[in-house]
């Protein structure tokens, strides 16, 4: 009975103590929220026209089925696939404005690169370390880190591989990773209908969903491949055994992604979309990252401290983590949009490693005494930090600060007099100040601007103005892009494309081909508000 005070009080220890990942957790939370990082939730203006669509979805208790934003589209069908997304987004911002958009983005990115830390720690990552690649994922991250619906994709992509890992090293005789919990294989079973009962959500919330079926298909072919070379009847017969399941499991997680109120049509739109060469050269995000800036360079250190850890592997690579690598370098090499997800991956595999290679080098034999005696002592101090780490699982802290964030952005931010939580657009990239001007116009003309300006316009002006593009390419198509190019590249043909658009007002970037253009033409063209950033152009009545 004398033990029981201390095992209270180890419990309430272990429940109110906040642990590094709780500390982290914050630190990312309220950098996000009101931070060094809280001018990139909003800087994808596009976010406003999703925020738009969840407003509409709450009005009508309906899905739009057609265009409602574009004076070209108006009418035309529109899959809204990230509705579930802008539904979420619609009833925060009608409680706490943009504030509650960027507080949704916050929870999103520190819980994904919180998991993501504890998840490299659970799999044998030292503490140290495992600090170090999160940081640099989260950095290669910055480079989407909008407020849009693919962040909840990094949260889904993250979730499924965590699942199938357990999955298939649960069914192993022998595990790679001893720090594990018991009872894996009981777990694995009953954690096999996540797949299909997570992808009811994804599918409807973002259209990455198809890098969940990779996944799934990966550890797959890894589990056939496992019960070819299986070495006794015992290992064979446990591959067998999970690679029917995950195939009977993908079945049921493709099913899923019909579940939609699109059906099949959604799989259809998005394959010809992302097939549209045109498009995909020409939209920034789907192009190769540029690897002058910082999150480029992240991913380019994450790449190199890969080819070190496998260049030091003394024992092979699972089938699982080879393809798994392979994805994730494919995948951010080719897309910047990528970057995120190819950085989890990558030091969730590596990460393990990494660190047992810099273990070995305490016991070298030929490394020199200090040398050693400092690494075995940076690994103690990491191993016994990172045993103590997991052993805090309260996280009360962060469901505070959560908690308490939502709070505020109810009472508009504020904490007495001051404000603490002010979310809004950056008026330094995005034309707050022409829209404004536009706000007081009393005309009902479509605007023409970028398409990059075009969401910002929609969550401005609809639907008092429609605009005439925006970046909602998949539903322009390549025809209609390659229309406006033209005009806002001044390519020859700009003059009559711009005619036959019937275009009356023009909100432009102050440097761009197009207003300068327009400058050159006052008689037809009067420049009716101009700033440092933007110009509002109307088209003189003849």
């Amino acid at each position: 009975m004398t033990d029981a005070p201390a095992k209270f009080r180890l419990a309430a220890s272990r429940f109110l103590l906040p642990s590094a990942r709780d500390i982290i957790f914050i630190f990312l939370f309220w950098s996000v929220l009101v931070g060094p990082l809280s001018k990139l939730p909003l800087a994808d203006p596009d976010i406003g026209w999703h925020i738009r669509t969840g407003e509409q979805i709450l009005i009508t208790h309906a899905l739009p089925r057609t265009d409602p934003y574009s004076s070209t589209m108006q009418g035309q069908p529109w899959f809204a696939w990230e509705w579930l997304y802008d539904l979420v987004l619609g009833i925060l911002h009608h409680f706490c404005g943009l504030n509650g958009v960027v507080w949704l983005c916050a929870v999103v990115v520190a819980s994904t690169f919180t998991i993501l830390l504890s998840q490299m720690l659970k799999r044998g990552t030292g503490l140290l370390l495992g600090i170090v690649l999160m940081l640099l994922a989260e950095c290669a991250a910055t480079i989407h880190l909008f407020a849009r619906p693919h962040i909840v994709s990094w949260l889904f992509v993250l979730l499924w591989f965590v699942a199938l890992e357990r999955w298939e090293e649960g069914s192993a005789p022998q595990r790679l990773y001893p720090t594990q919990a018991n009872n894996r294989l009981e777990w694995a079973t009953f954690s096999a209908w996540f797949f299909p009962v997570s992808m009811l959500f994804w599918v409807n919330l973002h259209g990455a969903w198809i890098l969940g079926l990779i996944l799934l298909a990966i550890y797959f072919v890894s589990s056939v491949v496992e019960s070819w070379r299986a070495h006794d009847a015992f290992a064979a017969l446990n591959a067998t055994q999970r690679a029917r399941k995950m195939g009977l499991f993908w079945i049921a997680s493709a099913l899923a992604t019909f579940v939609n109120p699109f059906g099949w049509r959604l799989h259809s739109h998005i394959y010809s979309y992302l097939a549209d060469r045109y498009l995909m050269s020409r939209i920034s995000e789907f192009r190769s990252p540029n690897f002058h800036f910082v999150p480029g360079r992240c991913f380019g250190i994450i790449l190199v401290l890969a080819v070190f850890a496998l260049a030091g592997r003394r024992r092979s690579l699972r089938l699982s983590h080879v393809l798994v690598l392979l994805l994730a370098v494919y995948a951010g090499l080719l897309s910047a949009r990528n970057l995120p997800v190819s950085s989890m991956l990558l030091v969730l595999v590596t990460g393990p490693i990494l660190w047992e290679n810099f273990a070995t080098l305490a016991t070298r034999p030929g490394a020199w005494k200090w040398k050693r005696t400092r690494i075995a002592g940076i690994v103690e101090f990491s191993d016994r930090m990172g045993g103590q780490e997991l052993q805090l699982r309260g996280h009360l802290w962060p469901v505070v600060g959560v908690m308490g964030a939502l709070v505020l952005c109810l009472q508009g931010g504020w904490l007495g007099s001051s404000q603490l939580i002010h979310a809004q657009f950056d008026a330094k990239t995005v034309p707050v100040a022409a829209t404004d001007f536009l706000q007081k116009e009393p005309s009902a003309e479509p605007v023409f601007s970028t398409d990059t300006w075009g969401g910002y316009l929609i969550y401005r002006l609809y639907p008092q103005r429609q605009v005439v593009v925006d970046d909602r390419h998949d539903l322009y198509g390549a025809d209609r892009v390659r229309q406006f190019l033209v005009v806002m590249q001044g390519e020859p043909g700009w003059r009559q494309a711009l005619d036959n658009l019937q275009i009356r007002t023009v909100l432009l970037p102050a440097d761009s081909t197009l207003a300068s253009l327009l400058g050159e033409l006052p008689e037809e063209w009067e420049a009716k508000y101009e700033d440092q950033l933007a110009v509002v152009f109307e088209r003189r009545v003849r």
